[in-house]
């Protein structure tokens, strides 16, 4: 029996209100929706896939068949025709019609029992939307009824053919077919939506004939953890989290989120996780967050890397969290690869200070990703491994940090992006560096101590070998002078004070001037180390050094005091160099004083109340200063003492931040990040 409903519409209502989904296989599940509604415990579908050239989209036609209720025909208009009801709670009664978004023609077949007429009916109603008018018009539905005389099981079925994809012209995007819908994917894509459903056999899917079987795509049992969110206003939320070990060679985590969906629970976001503690040799993981809190006001429209919102900062750091703590339970790789590195020969034998945790860190996470892609743990050469290892932690010692992960981890842009707004962060290459530094110094002054009043003391030559050892370490006198170009090393004085006049202070002797060289005394006395800082100090003074140095078997007495009163003398008589915005400096050291000296140098510090100042000259700013080794050593190792206390703790929060972010970047990841995915197309 034909019966007809007449309708006042036009093809708009029909393609915009009734194709609403973000895309095709978001549409389908719909159907798939209602059918669980329907309490089905059965779906059957058959695609009729084409592999002809002819076609654009993978399939022709598409079946969907559940064995739940069915429609009667005395609810067929309230639950099929009436457009934009409350007839199913929490949605618009429009989902029936998502096979419009796919096809325009759209067939329902269904048997149910009718309490009205209690007896069972069959339902036949064909629509296409291509004959609706586009504009407003009387639209006559036309649909068959029967009234079976026995009983029947109940189904329903929707048949989806005339695809938008093969439309000849450009075909929207809402109405190009999902690749979802491909025969190597479509599977794998129905198990995504509804696992819970599929694994806990609540429904059983076929699909061209074939059951949807759990074995298939999860290995062993799912993992569920029970927690509690707690809500920015402290209110507690129960939250139950799936963790899937899939089949899949994906690779990588997703994250789904459960929401109640007009009474039944389905997959209704999507995101890739990245997580510090994951890395690729653990598979693939799917995992499912179901909880009372997902409610459709909040998570209608979710993105989670772009909201402000304060409860999604905290349910991030909770997710983040929940997840981290899973896989790192479960990851022993990087612990064993550390564990073996550590008791590799090749391994650098240098960070033995708390000040290296910074660049010991950064280290073993960059040999952990060196050997994914090198395997050197895996070959008989220590050798090479021994230079690759040198290499790689002198260039961190450096400060070198970005060029090794540029040229040796080779991030993404993407994630160099994030690397260098981490080193901002943290200031970790001058941290490494500095702390490298610092920690080079602390060596070097326990080694300076044994030439000068060590075993090796009493043989050690003056010029060629303490001068030599010196010139390299000038740090000694002065953070400035760390690095000095401007350096002369046993040169006469004469030499040296013309040079600087013609180089640097750009001095042209004429007698009208009175800076003509001559009757100077002292030109040919030969300086230990002579060197220039050309920096502006702090009060926009640039500073002259000398520094006469003893071996250590010469103490310093008369004579040397006196030598170096000649050389003050010397540089103070001498006119081509400026009086103003210039400080001369010069220091005599030795490893011990004499009686005499000591007795001077006493006087001295009583009269300018000044460490270690022996004279001061009026007519320029030069000032002698007579040292002991140990008293320069001393010097040097409280201020060292002083950088080391602060660079550990510098060191412990950098090691912190680093550890949280450093495990997503050095993996091709961000930490704590849900991407949502976007739906792609064939």
């Amino acid at each position: 029996m034909k019966q007809t409903k007449q309708l006042s519409t036009h093809s708009r209502v029909v393609k915009e209100l009734l194709t609403r989904y973000r895309d095709t296989f978001t549409a389908f599940c719909e159907l798939l929706n209602n059918s669980l509604q329907a309490k089905a415990t059965r779906i059957d579908l058959v695609i009729d896939y084409t592999d002809s050239s002819l076609h654009n989209a993978p399939f022709t036609r598409i079946e969907l068949t559940d064995n739940g209720q069915g429609v009667a025909i005395s609810e067929f208009e309230d639950k099929i025709l009436l457009i934009g009801t409350n007839v199913k709670k929490d949605g618009q009664g429009v989902g029936r019609f998502g096979a419009l978004q796919l096809g325009e023609k759209m067939t329902i077949d269904t048997i149910a029992f009718d309490p009205a007429g209690q007896h069972f009916t069959r339902i036949h109603f064909p629509l296409d939307s291509s004959t609706i008018s586009s504009t407003l018009s009387k639209v006559h539905l036309e649909y068959d009824v029967e009234v079976l005389k026995k009983k029947a099981n109940p189904y329903y079925k929707v048949t989806i053919e005339k695809l938008h994809h093969h439309r000849q012209g450009k075909v929207l995007p809402r109405n190009k077919i999902s690749e979802k819908f491909r025969s190597d994917t479509i599977r794998q894509a129905i198990f995504e939506k509804y696992p819970l459903q599929i694994f806990h056999r609540e429904v059983h899917f076929t699909i061209n004939g074939t059951d949807l079987n759990p074995a298939d795509f999860v290995m062993g049992d799912p993992i569920l953890k029970k927690t509690l969110y707690v809500d920015i206003r402290g209110a507690e939320h129960p939250f139950d989290i799936h963790f899937y070990h899939m089949r899949a060679p994906l690779n990588k985590v997703k994250v789904f989120f459960y929401m109640n969906q007009a009474g039944i629970r389905a997959v209704a976001h999507e995101f890739t996780y990245s997580s510090d503690w994951y890395t690729p040799d653990l598979g693939t993981w799917f995992i499912y967050l179901d909880s009372p809190f997902f409610n459709s006001d909040l998570f209608r429209n979710i993105d989670l890397d772009s909201l402000g919102d304060e409860e999604i900062k905290n349910l991030k750091e909770f997710i983040k969290d929940a997840v981290n703590d899973f896989f790192k339970a479960n990851n022993l790789r990087f612990e064993k690869f550390i564990a073996r590195l550590e008791k590799d020969d090749a391994y650098p034998r240098t960070f033995n200070t708390p000040m290296d945790q910074s660049r010991e860190l950064l280290f073993s996470r960059i040999a952990y990703v060196a050997e994914d892609e090198y395997k050197l743990m895996d070959q008989k050469n220590e050798k090479m491994r021994g230079l690759f290892y040198s290499l790689i932690d002198k260039a961190l010692a450096n400060g070198h940090v970005e060029e090794v992960f540029t040229k040796v981890v080779r991030l993404s842009d993407p994630n160099m992006q994030k690397f260098h707004q981490l080193l901002r962060q943290t200031e970790l290459e001058n941290v490494i560096a500095f702390s490298s530094a610092v920690a080079g110094k602390l060596q070097f002054i326990d080694f300076l101590y044994e030439l000068t009043y060590g075993d090796i003391s009493s043989v050690l030559l003056e010029r060629s070998q303490l001068h030599k050892i010196i010139e390299k370490e000038l740090w000694l006198f002065g953070e400035a002078y760390n690095g000095n170009p401007h350096l002369w090393s046993d040169k006469k004085i004469g030499n040296i004070l013309e040079e600087l006049r013609n180089k640097f202070f750009d001095y042209t002797p004429a007698e009208e001037d009175g800076n003509l060289v001559a009757g100077v005394d002292g030109l040919d006395n030969i300086t230990d180390l002579f060197f220039f800082n050309e920096k502006v100090l702090d009060n926009e003074d640039r500073e002259i050094m000398v520094v006469e140095l003893k071996s250590p078997q010469c103490a310093i007495g008369k004579k040397e005091l006196q030598q170096i009163d000649e050389y003050a003398f010397t540089v103070e008589s001498y006119p081509g160099l400026p009086r103003e915005n210039t400080r001369y400096k010069f220091i005599l050291v030795s490893s011990r004083l004499t009686p005499y000296a000591k007795s001077k140098l006493k006087s001295s510090r009583e009269k300018y109340r000044m460490p270690f100042l022996y004279d001061r000259k009026a007519d320029k700013n030069i000032e002698v200063f007579v040292i002991e080794w140990a008293e320069l050593i001393e010097l040097n190792k409280r201020k060292l003492g002083y950088l080391s206390s602060k660079l550990e703790v510098k060191n412990r929060s950098v090691k912190e931040k680093f550890e949280a972010e450093y495990g997503a970047i050095i993996n091709e990841k961000v930490a704590a990040r849900l991407t949502r995915n976007k739906a792609s197309v064939a």
